[in-house]
């Protein structure tokens, strides 16, 4: 996906590998996966703004920062209650630096044979289709980051649905990271068999205000009429660098909804890939930001339609104040043969100052002739004829600018198929707002 020739040093991703060790301990298939992994990374370039898809952001802070391995550690009840969702209460796994937490985990609700766990956890009867499509999703070219993550993960998460398990509490993976300093290389992989039905939310969530780096990559495998709901929200430090990677290969049928959301964070750069590898299925990766001082967020996207008769849909909504800057450039490509393709893409932004940046670059490449296909993009500001109206009916400033900010953001969060996260969604646009209004009133 990703094009980094051009740098001929050693990688900055090299030599942080270089001085970690992991794996001593772990089954063979793990292994034979981390080194292939490790191979990959020291012989890949880093990066750097000279490659176009890179052009927009800087890495000189990742590259400057001294990075260790995180050591294993531990949180308490009390310091991640406030991020609990209601109905995961038993279907929920809790990692602190990248291990689980077996004191906060707890997937007794799982319907019958649904796994979700770490490998030498699993039934025998799953690893053979593990062991298959691990690892062969997540394929992004010549970008490094897939592989520093597959050469240093810690307890990979793998979810199991089996062939016609309906899962109706969602699945939440809360990945806890603590220490400043320090790096995570959080996995998860979702094989979901024929009929069977899954929400999976992964929680990336940072306590203070530290500096860490946390390399992301998810992958989702959905066999024919699979539906898989696949939820990524990350709330990290503002200090934090997260770097992302969505990966999903649908199968005939087969349905994936997925919805990224964005809050903290100093750099969050996500790369979701969607490969619609068969007909009659379906892919949504819509995405949330939400930026303020001078945080970056950088969405490079691929929706990628292989066969005929498949649909898709993309809706990117970016709100952003102060000096932060947003970067969007989504990828719809529509293969030879692959007639009768409904693809839709937008991406919105919402500026809330004058010094907030946007760049935007939806793209469509086509290669068949009968396709309806659409993109666009959009930048503007609060109206201020809305802002009048709400406060000439008695609401302030500040909750006039709440209620514009909230449903500008309504469209993506109402999709969310989990009641609590709406709330807490809902309770972070109204701070994100309450913030801009406060500053405003200040100048």
């Amino acid at each position: 996906m990703t094009d980094t020739k051009g740098e001929n040093k050693t990688s900055f991703l090299a030599e942080l590998l270089n001085k970690s060790k992991f794996g001593a301990d772990e089954p063979g298939f793990l292994q034979k996966v981390r080194k292939t992994g490790a191979e990959r990374t020291l012989s890949l370039p880093f990066p750097t703004s000279k490659v176009e898809e890179w052009r927009q952001i800087s890495l000189k802070p990742l590259e400057r920062g001294e990075f260790f391995q995180a050591e294993r550690t531990a949180v308490n009840e009390s310091e991640i209650s406030d991020f609990l969702f209601n109905e995961s209460s038993q279907s929920r796994i809790v990692l602190s630096n990248g291990r689980v937490q077996d004191s906060l985990t707890n997937v007794s609700g799982l319907v019958g044979d649904c796994f979700a766990g770490t490998f030498a956890d699993m039934p025998d009867k799953y690893r053979k289709n593990v062991e298959k499509r691990f690892n062969s999703v997540a394929q992004y070219g010549d970008d490094p980051f897939v592989p520093f993550n597959t050469a240093t993960f810690g307890d990979v998460i793998f979810v199991y649905v089996p062939k016609n398990i309906q899962e109706k509490a969602p699945l939440h993976i809360m990945h806890v990271t603590k220490g400043d300093a320090t790096y995570t290389s959080p996995r998860v992989f979702i094989f979901a068999e024929r009929h069977s039905d899954i929400t999976v939310i992964e929680d990336f969530i940072g306590f203070d205000e530290s500096t860490y780096f946390n390399t992301a990559v998810s992958e989702t495998v959905l066999e024919d009429e699979a539906h898989v709901t696949h939820v990524k929200l990350q709330r990290e430090s503002t200090n934090a660098i997260h770097i992302s990677r969505i990966a999903s290969h649908l199968g005939r049928g087969s349905n994936y909804n997925s919805y990224t959301i964005s809050i903290g964070a100093k750099l969050f750069r996500n790369e979701p890939l969607a490969l619609v590898d068969d007909e009659n299925a379906h892919a949504t990766l819509d995405g949330l930001v939400m930026l303020r001082g001078d945080q970056v967020a950088d969405t490079h996207s691929i929706l990628d339609h292989l066969k005929p008769n498949c649909t898709s849909h993309q809706l990117h909504k970016v709100i952003a104040h102060d000096t932060a800057k947003s970067v969007f450039n989504g990828k719809i490509f529509v293969r030879k043969d692959s007639q009768q393709i409904d693809a839709f893409q937008e991406n919105r932004n919402l500026l809330l100052s004058a010094d907030a940046t946007v760049f935007t670059k939806p793209q469509l490449e086509i290669f068949a002739d009968d396709v309806k296909c659409s993109h666009g993009a959009t930048i503007g500001q609060l109206s201020q004829d809305e802002l009048f109206y709400l406060m000439s009916r008695g609401l302030s400033q500040a909750q006039s600018t709440q209620m514009l900010t909230y449903g500008f953001a309504l469209e993506v969060i109402d999709n969310l198929p989990v009641e609590s996260l709406r709330d807490q969604l809902a309770v972070e646009v109204e701070r994100f707002a309450n913030s801009v209004s406060a500053q405003k009133a200040t100048v």
